[in-house]
C-alpha cells in the first residue's frame, strides 16, 4: 500500500476510533462504522485490520475488558461487570478475565477495593537514571486517564498510516494532573510516540518535548487499572526518605510492550519522575 494511501485510510479511520471509543457498550454495526469511514462494508473489516493489526471486535473486547477492570475496583454488581465487557455468562467472563489478568474477577475486586494504606505498599524496582530526552508526536487527551488508551489507538493507527512506526518506535504517556484532586472529566494528558531520525513533521500530531533530566525511573508491571498503587508508593514512601526534590515537569510513563498483544497481568510500564 503506497504511503499516500495508508494516510488516506487512517484518517477515514480515525472517526471510527472516536466512535468506537465513545460508545463502549454499543453492538458495532458494520454499515454504520463503514459509513463513517466512507468505505464500502464489502471492504471495510479489511482494511480496518489491516491498519489496526486487530478486527474491531477485539479493540471492543479491549476497552471493555480494560474498564471492567476499573468497575471491579467499585460497587458495580458482578453480572452488571460482566454483561458491560460482553458477556452473557458469569463462568466465561471469569475464565476472559483471568487469562488476561491473572487471577479471576472476585479476588481482583477484593484485592482492589481495600482502602489505601501505605504501610501495606509493597515495594517496586527503582533507579535513578539519566533520560536522553525525546521529541515526540502526540494527541492530546482529555479526560479519565482509564480511557486514554483509546487516543493512543489513534495515535498509532495515524502514524502507521504514514510509516512513522517501526521496531524502534517508543511509546509514552504524559500526565499533567493528580487524579485525586482534579475531577476526572478535566484531567489532561498526551499520548505520544518517537519518530524515526529524519521524519518530517505532521500537522495531524502535537509535537512536545520530554527533557533530557535525571528521573528516578519506577518499573511496573501490570494492569494499566492498578498503576495508582506505584503511584502511590512512589510519593507515598520513595519520595519522601530518598532526600530528592523534583523537578517542575509532569511525570510521564514509556510502555514496553503492546496491549494488543500482552495480558494484562504481563504489561511493563516504566515511571519518570523527573529531579531537579
Amino acid at each position: 500500500m503506497k504511503a499516500t494511501t495508508r494516510i488516506h485510510y487512517a484518517n477515514r479511520l480515525e472517526p471510527v476510533l472516536q466512535w468506537l471509543a465513545s460508545h463502549p457498550d454499543a453492538a458495532p454495526d458494520l454499515h454504520h462504522l463503514a459509513d463513517l469511514a466512507c468505505l464500502s462494508p464489502y471492504h471495510f473489516h479489511r482494511v480496518y485490520r489491516a491498519l489496526m493489526g486487530e478486527t474491531v471486535n477485539a479493540t471492543m473486547q479491549r476497552m471493555r475488558m480494560h474498564r471492567a477492570s476499573v468497575d471491579l475496583a467499585g460497587s458495580r454488581p458482578m453480572p452488571q461487570v460482566a454483561r458491560r465487557a460482553g458477556y452473557t455468562s458469569q463462568a466465561a467472563f471469569n475464565r476472559a478475565f483471568g487469562a488476561a489478568f491473572g487471577m479471576p474477577p472476585g479476588r481482583y475486586r477484593h484485592a482492589r477495593s481495600r482502602p489505601f494504606n501505605p504501610q501495606e505498599l509493597g515495594m517496586y524496582p527503582i533507579t535513578i537514571e539519566q533520560f536522553a530526552g525525546a521529541s515526540l508526536a502526540t494527541l492530546a487527551h482529555q479526560g479519565d486517564y482509564q480511557n486514554i488508551g483509546a487516543t493512543f489507538d489513534r495515535l498509532f493507527m495515524l502514524a502507521a498510516g504514514r510509516d512513522l512506526v517501526g521496531p524502534a518506535t517508543r511509546s509514552f504517556g504524559v500526565y499533567y494532573d493528580d487524579p485525586a484532586q482534579v475531577p476526572a472529566d478535566r484531567l489532561r494528558s498526551r499520548a505520544g510516540l518517537t519518530l524515526p531520525d529524519g521524519a518530517a513533521a505532521d500537522p495531524v500530531f502535537e509535537p512536545f518535548a520530554l527533557p533530557a533530566a535525571r528521573c528516578a525511573v519506577l518499573e511496573y508491571t501490570g494492569p494499566y487499572s492498578e498503576i495508582e498503587a506505584a503511584y502511590n508508593w512512589l510519593f507515598a514512601q520513595w519520595l519522601p526518605a530518598s532526600g530528592h526534590e523534583t523537578l517542575d515537569f509532569p511525570m510521564w510513563e514509556e510502555y514496553v510492550n503492546d496491549p494488543k498483544t500482552t495480558p494484562a497481568a504481563e504489561l511493563k510500564t516504566r515511571i519518570y519522575l523527573p529531579l531537579a
